[in-house]
């Protein structure tokens, strides 16, 4: 092939391989929130762990709802002894994957999906919330949950998609018969009024009655008002807001979804810090209505954070998240991809997103062969970021060589190009000013 006749390797993946663009992330971060969809999570495949997500839905949904699940842990262990770092097994993608679904319909097909029937899945409507830590902005409990809160208000799946506020506003307003705002928020001021136990006070009332306006955005304006300063110290409160406000709709229960608990317990945080936020998720969490009567808190860990938070986690007399045979109930461990099968399902996802027409069978894994992925797998740490990584760099070279198809020598040979991958995690790419919270709005 001489220059001439070349194609630039974009070129060439949409004329010769019908796809859109790269069809795999750079980094295989997750970045929840974001409207790249090979980088959301929102490309996550139920099938590629379907037990271990079967397993998240016994535990940590049928646990809050039927057992008094308080704690739940998200594990990722590693692939071996050497692997000290245990991070890029899809925790966050799970994570979000698990929240969204529960919000479609409460938890109705969460419960069925366990074997409960109809009137059972009815009785206890459930769900969900999404936050995380960061080693930016979110160092604090309570900055994680007003970001809780934002997901609420902003998060949906695509752009004519509800949000779970909106969807809440619905069932409030099937329960009540009034569509009136000052109405439903006097309803949902009613919720804080019947509380007998130990409060962080009276409720925002002008968030109470942003959460019942009809138009989405009058809650996520005045939240996005709020000023740095009163999300780090009063995110609680909002919180607590916003649980008043689903009790009303009839939620029972909410799955709060902690993501990065590692970087709350990161060694750049003090020590002192870290024991005092600890001590706040048995204070918040346990203690303080109405948390203590609705909410269920599934977080994620991994050795090196286990490590670190471990002593604080202890002496706040939280719920141990040892992975033990007594511990079971509430621990789910992620693996790593287990067959070459998974591997498939893996990739095939992202293919499929990026392909310009569907005319290909599902699982299809085109431009590689089937060896192709069979040597990408065997030379792979089984981790799902670090075959979404290679595989994003094998379409680049060959598309850039304009190969007609990715065989299982053109693997080897890139792959070796390259020499072994350590799997450092590069963390965030930063392209601008840092973001105070997570931005639901573009998910």
């Amino acid at each position: 092939m001489t220059a001439s006749t070349r194609s630039a390797g974009p070129v060439w993946l949409k004329r010769q391989w019908g796809l859109r663009n790269n069809p795999f992330p750079t980094t295989g971060i997750a970045r929840l929130g974001g409207a790249d969809l090979r980088e959301n999570g929102l490309l996550y495949e139920p099938d590629v762990n379907a037990d271990k997500l079967e397993e998240a839905v016994e535990k940590f949904v049928l646990g809050a709802a039927f057992s008094g699940l308080r704690f739940g842990y998200l594990w990722s262990t590693g692939t071996g002894p050497g692997d000290s770092d245990a991070r890029g097994f899809g925790k966050s993608v799970l994570m979000q994957h698990l929240t969204g679904s529960l919000n479609e319909d409460f938890g109705h097909a969460a419960y069925l999906s366990c074997g409960l029937d109809e009137e059972d899945a009815a009785e206890e409507p459930i769900c969900g919330l999404l936050t995380s830590f960061d080693t930016a902005q979110i160092r604090s409990l309570s900055a994680a949950l007003f970001t809780a809160v934002e997901y609420a208000t902003d998060f949906r799946v695509d752009d004519a998609g509800p949000t779970l506020v909106q969807r809440l506003r619905e069932a409030l307003v099937a329960r009540t018969a009034t569509d009136d705002p000052q109405s439903l928020a006097k309803i949902v001021v009613e919720q804080h009024r019947d509380l007998r136990g130990r409060t962080l006070g009276p409720p925002d009332d002008k968030l109470i009655l942003a959460l019942c306006d009809a138009d989405p955005t009058v809650a996520q304006d005045y939240l996005d008002k709020v000023k740095p300063a009163s999300r780090t110290r009063n995110g609680a409160v909002y919180l607590a807001t916003f649980l008043l406000f689903a009790a009303a709709a009839g939620m029972k229960h909410v799955l709060l979804c902690c993501d990065q608990l590692e970087d709350l317990a990161s060694t750049t945080t003090a020590k002192a810090k870290r024991d005092l936020e600890t001590e706040r998720f048995r204070d918040i969490i346990l203690e303080t209505l109405p948390m203590a009567d609705m909410l269920s808190i599934v977080v994620t860990m991994h050795p090196r954070a286990a490590l670190t938070i471990g002593t604080a986690w202890e002496l706040a007399d939280l719920p141990t998240f040892e992975v033990s045979e007594a511990n079971k109930h509430r621990i789910v461990v992620l693996p790593a991809l287990r067959d070459l099968d998974s591997a498939v399902k893996l990739l095939s996802k992202y293919l499929a997103a990026a392909r310009k027409s569907d005319d290909r069978p599902r699982g299809d894994v085109y431009p590689f062969t089937m060896d192709a992925v069979a040597a990408l797998f065997s030379r792979s740490n089984r981790k799902p970021r670090d075959v979404l990584r290679k595989a994003h760099g094998l379409i680049e070279a060959a598309s850039g060589d304009n190969l007609v198809t990715i065989g299982e020598q053109d693997v080897m040979r890139y792959l070796d190009a390259v020499g072994p991958d350590t799997d450092e995690d590069i963390g965030p790419v930063v392209t601008g000013p840092v973001s105070m919270t997570l931005d639901w709005s573009e998910g």
